[in-house]
């Protein structure tokens, strides 16, 4: 799977993502959510921070950027030329595929875009409107924070939405493109007969319909639950399945 970042015209020049960076560090939460997924990875790393599931994108300008500042990302290549060239065929143009030297060697200053919004991306009505924050549903059964939405900061919030209202602001042709993400999910949260999660920039929880778009406001203990963790939540003690677990981690969150 890739992580796209959000821009796919014209570039942000490569030293205004120190500023960009700035505005966007808080954590997700004050705890180590790396620590609460990577015991359900066969390769003992949060899954979001391992190139088996995820892969980052960044735009040409952020990868200049990071190449100019850290000795933390390396451009990425999968052991077999096909996949790579799979995933490269996939990736948004001027945009490049990367991967960091692993999350016990993480630089939380250099982390990309990809790594500070992931498991979020900006959830947009069918007429643009940028409302909040909803998930990348493929990761639902490994993304410990996506059967844990309760755990996201205002702080956090807060942040995501500026930084997204401010790239929407500079440039408006991206509003389409999550516009069409958001609109591909309800096209699968549809045929799931299931309701998406949303965390809105007013600061509640939701549950928007997929059919026509409507906003109940829930409590995020009502979201479903999937993989593992919907089965350590049916549990006598939850801990049984490595969920109490906080191994010190530094590159999640």
């Amino acid at each position: 799977m890739v992580s796209y970042t959000v821009w796919l015209m014209e570039p942000i020049a490569a030293e205004e993502f120190a500023q960009i960076y700035a505005r966007f560090h808080v954590p997700i939460a004050a705890l180590d959510c790396g620590g609460r997924c990577a015991p359900y990875n066969e390769w003992g790393a949060p899954f979001c921070c391992d190139t088996h599931h995820v892969v980052p994108v960044v735009y040409a300008t952020e990868w200049e950027f990071l190449q100019a500042n850290t000795d933390l990302w390396h451009l990425w290549e999968d052991k077999t030329p096909a996949e790579t060239e799979q995933l490269k065929s996939i990736a948004p143009e001027g945009q490049v595929l990367i991967e960091c030297k692993g999350y016990k060697l993480c630089q939380r200053g250099f982390r990309s875009l990809a790594c500070r919004a992931f498991p979020f991306f900006p959830y947009l009505t069918r007429q643009g409107q940028f409302i909040g924050l909803s998930v990348y549903w493929e990761y639902e059964e490994r993304c410990w924070v996506i059967n844990n939405l309760q755990i996201a900061s205002m702080k956090y919030r807060d942040e995501f939405i500026r930084t997204f209202d401010d790239l929407f602001a500079r440039l408006p042709e991206e509003v389409e493109v999550f516009r069409q993400f958001s609109a591909r999910m309800r096209r699968v949260f549809g045929r799931r007969h299931s309701a998406i999660p949303l965390l809105h920039r007013n600061g509640g929880y939701y549950k928007i319909s997929p059919r026509d778009g409507r906003a109940r406001k829930t409590s995020p203990e009502k979201f479903r639950l999937y993989g593992p963790y919907k089965i350590a939540a049916g549990l006598p003690f939850p801990d049984e399945l490595g969920m109490g677990d906080d191994i010190e981690l530094n590159g999640a969150g």
